[in-house]
């Protein structure tokens, strides 16, 4: 029978067996090592008793399920000690961590987007709108931290996360137009056309790729097995957008409204390149 057994150890106890005669004496236990270092009870070696150990072996008891055991036999009994759990821990007490990493690969692309910025040219306005269609894609490698999560239903569980990546960026822009609708002197050179046409400088289109990072947390509900929603904010640094040097084309309107066209050569603008995202996606685990 299984005697105080525990999540810590149990004992596997038997009556002695004999034949005849009168009980051997008693020995004084001591303490041997077993196959996975752990100290296991013993008996002396009296040439009446004899000690035999027995491969690894597998007992369930109270409690315990399919733990390893080093058995030693002889007639004083058998004994069973788990041995080699948990690295060191007692069974079932082995620490199990709250969290959990993962780590995923990701690529994306995107197209047509619409840009926004504001230049800063002087003597032009306080709001100097640019505007400019971009097309991007995006290789990163991210590692996630999932943290301890609740139950919300049966079924669903809420577990939030922390991420972060890094990776590349690729970007192509066009169309870049710069507009002045509001110079600080609005009879000046950059007056309006007769029909309330605004100044614009049109800009020469660019392309490039940069070194991308980005930080996340969000929160990911179980729909059903290995598939989990998420909910996501993210914020990404992909570096800087560049246009070409190249001719521009400024324009301009005369005092009696006709309209110019004033090529010029420019060198590169920049802009950077960051994004604040809401994402929602499906993950599937395998």
């Amino acid at each position: 029978p299984f005697e105080g057994a525990s999540d810590a150890e149990f004992q596997l106890r038997a009556q002695p067996v004999w034949q005849g005669g009168a009980p051997p004496e008693k020995k004084t236990p001591t303490r041997r090592e077993g196959a996975a270092g752990a100290a296991l009870p013993g008996v002396r070696d009296d040439g009446q008793a004899r000690r035999e150990m027995k491969p690894q072996t597998v007992v369930e008891g109270a409690g315990v399920e399919a733990l390893p055991v080093a058995v030693e036999r002889g007639m004083a009994g058998v004994g069973a000690r788990p041995v080699g759990v948990g690295g060191g821990f007692p069974p079932g007490a082995a620490p199990r961590l709250p969290y959990r990493l993962r780590a995923q690969l990701e690529f994306g692309m995107a197209r047509g987007l619409g840009w926004r910025g504001n230049t800063n040219y002087r003597a032009s306005g306080a709001r100097q709108p640019s505007a400019a269609r971009l097309d991007t894609w995006q290789l990163l490698l991210a590692g996630f931290h999932d943290l301890p999560g609740w139950d919300i239903a049966p079924g669903r569980r809420a577990q939030p996360f922390l991420g972060a990546g890094l990776g590349i960026t690729g970007y192509r822009l066009g169309g870049y137009v710069q507009r002045f609708p509001e110079p600080d002197d609005p009879q000046g050179s950059l007056r309006r056309g007769p029909g309330g046409e605004i100044p614009f400088t049109a800009v020469p289109g660019g392309s490039g790729r940069n070194f991308t990072w980005m930080l996340t947390t969000g929160i990911a509900i179980t729909v059903s097995g290995n598939i989990h929603l998420e909910l996501s904010y993210r914020y990404t640094d992909a570096g800087e957008i560049r246009t070409d040097v190249g001719d521009i084309a400024i324009v301009r309107y005369r005092e009696d409204g006709a309209r110019r066209e004033i090529p010029a050569r420019i060198n590169e603008t920049t802009a950077d390149h960051r994004t604040h995202s809401l994402l929602a996606a499906l993950r599937f685990e395998f």
